[in-house]
């Protein structure tokens, strides 16, 4: 397996999970978190910077069963 350059890496855009796209997304990391709707166990998880930069990211749950989303503010 090689490595990627980084001229390779400077050409990547950027992963961005906001609006309704992340709805479809299927990739993002799961977790064991009990969902506040329909209390399925496992979530998908991302973090978004809401506020100012010196503030904490707010991480986001997806139910992997029911697809409510809520937030946790760190």
């Amino acid at each position: 397996m090689t490595q990627a350059t980084e001229e390779e890496l400077a050409n990547v855009a950027p992963i961005k999970v906001v609006g309704d796209k992340e709805s479809k997304l299927t990739s993002l990391p799961t977790t064991k978190i009990e969902c506040p709707k329909c209390g399925n166990n496992e979530a998908m998880w991302w973090f978004l910077q809401t506020r100012s930069g010196d503030e904490p990211p707010t991480q986001f749950y997806r139910c992997v069963k029911c697809n409510h989303t809520w937030r946790s503010y760190s």
